[in-house]
């Protein structure tokens, strides 16, 4: 094999171990960016437009089983209060909650 090649491999082979190596430390951080990230207020405009509530048995156009769980555009670890939705960026909405924009696609 030539000496190019025995170099590639280590360097790739470094540069795995450093990847696993430091993938703890980047879940660590994105963990503690959402942690920092607000709750959406009922009040919020764009929450407002979107008829948003925190819990989707006040709704009155909520259908069973709708909340922001349930929504495709949710994205919230299992079981969690709270997570990210598409439509309310750099904002956390609770799972219990819904909105005119629930969607099942």
């Amino acid at each position: 094999m030539s000496e190019s090649a025995d170099q590639s491999r280590r360097a790739a082979l470094k540069q795995i171990i450093m990847g696993v190596t430091l993938a703890p430390f980047a879940i660590d951080s994105a963990t503690a960016l959402a942690a920092d990230e607000p709750l959406l207020s009922e009040n919020d405009p764009a929450a407002k437009e979107l008829q948003y509530v925190a819990d989707a048995g006040r709704a009155k156009d909520a259908k069973p089983g709708q909340t922001c769980a349930t929504c495709s555009v949710f994205d919230g670890a299992s079981g969690a209060a709270q997570g990210h939705c598409t439509l309310f960026a750099g904002k956390l909405v609770k799972t219990a909650g819904w909105c005119a924009a629930w969607t099942n696609l």
